[in-house]
């Protein structure tokens, strides 16, 4: 069996709702109104024995009412209030009155129940088959202060009538509501999925092919506009993606066929007539310097594909900076005197930063790296390690020869090499700084670059500082993944 669907559910839901509400109204109005008018009969009745007390004459043990019969209006009040209307002894439980439709009735009180309404509550009600009626139970006093108990009382018939018109109506009432309900729920749910079914379908036709494609927007910037526009947001970043995807795998097909055609080209030379054994051992150690440069760029797209998927881990310890830039300006140092470049570190003290120092020693390496093989020689390479504003900043700064205002944007993407005329020794693979931007950005930092062309460049990296209270002790480390 399928679940409903969305639109059947949001109809339910109305509908169910709306009959929740209904049926409570209904049950408050029709409880109010049978308050209001037992409170209006009640009133009446209270008005009615009130009046009737001022009439009221007890002699002999008999009780009579004394008017005057030749008024109409306190003629016509004794005899409307008097219809059903009865008076006892409550000394001895007897009745001594009653108005002849009581007479005609047949109902009489023992002197257990007179005594019983005397002690009991103002209002009483007397089912019989005949006619429901509501008495008020007043206590008089005859002469010498003798207890009678009045009882003045009134059908339930109109009451009655009102309420059991009412229950039917409000019967009839509810099931039409739910019924109503249900279709305005079902146009309305209808209404609002429309524009939600337009995106769907549109989705739907999309392919890899249409990812430039959006969705259309109404302008209203409601709910539906919003979803529209974060998949918008999702499409551009899957045609960013997909772009980058296949210019990835162009510059793979590049960067590894440039090689291997040269290791084929070298080797068929070399099988093409016989040769010394030093001539093959020269053959083998150039190829086994092509095969190190093919591994190193394996290892380093290999690393960003697991980094981009998150799977390398970040260790949080505290990293002093300024004394691991300092190590490695020591361990770059024999490679810069072979290139007759000055090398010199510069920090203010100790900086310390929340990080992983295997994967910084990584960025400073290949910033090193690069600032020494991108000068000239007798030119200078300084790292310098400071604070400014919360933050460690670390900066490379050489007298190179600079990049090219248009490189300047691109020298973070994968695979991207300025010039090659601007290096005789450009060796490598154009991911490093694509590397070095995902370590950083993994230390919640941000790495920049200025350049000017035969000036020189700086690359500047910024860390959050380390917090004083930070102590790997009670931070837990992580597992750390590295090539």
């Amino acid at each position: 069996m399928k679940p409903p669907k969305l639109r059947a559910k949001l109809a339910l839901f109305y509908a169910a709702v709306f009959t929740l509400l209904l049926s409570a109204v209904s049950a408050l109005f029709y409880n109010l109104l049978a308050y209001q008018l037992d409170a209006d009969l009640h009133s009446e009745l209270r008005e009615r024995a009130s009046a009737l007390r001022g009439y009221l004459r007890f002699e002999g043990g008999h009780a009579r009412l004394v008017y005057d019969v030749n008024d109409p209006e306190e003629a016509y009040f004794v005899g409307n209030a008097t219809r059903f209307y009865q008076v006892y002894d409550v000394a001895a439980g007897a009745m001594i009155e009653r108005s002849p439709q009581m007479e005609a009735l047949g109902f009489q009180y023992t002197p257990e129940e007179v005594n019983e309404l005397v002690r009991g509550p103002d209002f009483t009600r007397l089912d019989t088959d005949q006619v429901d009626i509501e008495f008020y139970n007043c206590l008089v006093h005859g002469t010498e202060g003798h207890p009678y108990l009045l009882q003045v009382g009134a059908p339930l018939t109109l009451r009655n009538t009102t309420l059991r018109q009412m229950l039917q109506v409000t019967l009839w009432l509810i099931p039409s509501g739910i019924l109503l309900a249900l279709m305005s729920g079902w146009w309305m749910a209808g209404r609002v999925l429309r524009p939600l079914e337009v995106l769907s379908a549109t989705v739907r036709e999309m392919s890899i092919a249409q990812l430039h494609r959006r969705l259309p927007l109404s302008g209203t910037g409601d709910e539906l506009d919003q979803l529209a526009k974060t998949f918008n947001d999702m499409f551009g970043r899957l045609e960013k993606a997909v772009e980058q995807m296949k210019d990835f795998t162009a510059n793979i097909s590049h960067e590894l066929r440039t090689p291997l055609t040269a290791l084929r080209g070298e080797a068929e030379v070399t099988l093409a007539r016989a040769r010394t054994e030093s001539d093959y051992r020269t053959v083998l150690e150039s190829q086994l310097e092509e095969f190190a440069k093919l591994s190193k760029m394996i290892d380093q797209m290999l690393t960003l594909a697991r980094a981009e998927a998150g799977q390398i881990k970040i260790a949080r310890e505290r990293v002093n900076l300024s004394s691991l830039a300092e190590s490695l300006v020591d361990q770059m140092e024999p490679l810069a005197s072979i290139r007759e470049i000055s090398l010199t570190a510069d920090h203010a003290g100790e900086v310390s930063v929340i990080g992983d120092s295997g994967w910084l020693e990584r960025v400073i390496l290949n910033l090193l790296d690069n600032a020494i093989k991108f000068t000239p020689q007798g030119g200078h390479v300084t790292l310098r390690v400071s604070r400014f504003s919360g933050e460690a900043v670390l900066e490379v700064r050489d007298d190179g020869i600079g990049i090219d205002a248009e490189a300047l944007s691109h020298i973070f993407e994968r695979f991207y090499r300025g010039d090659p005329s601007r290096s005789k020794e450009l060796d490598g693979a154009g991911l490093g700084l694509s590397l070095a931007e995902w370590i950083v950005q993994a230390h919640h930092g941000r790495i920049s670059v200025d350049s000017l062309p035969r000036k020189g460049t700086m690359f500047r990296v910024s860390i959050p500082l380390a917090p004083a209270s930070f102590s790997p002790a009670n931070t837990p480390r992580q597992a750390q993944q590295r090539d």
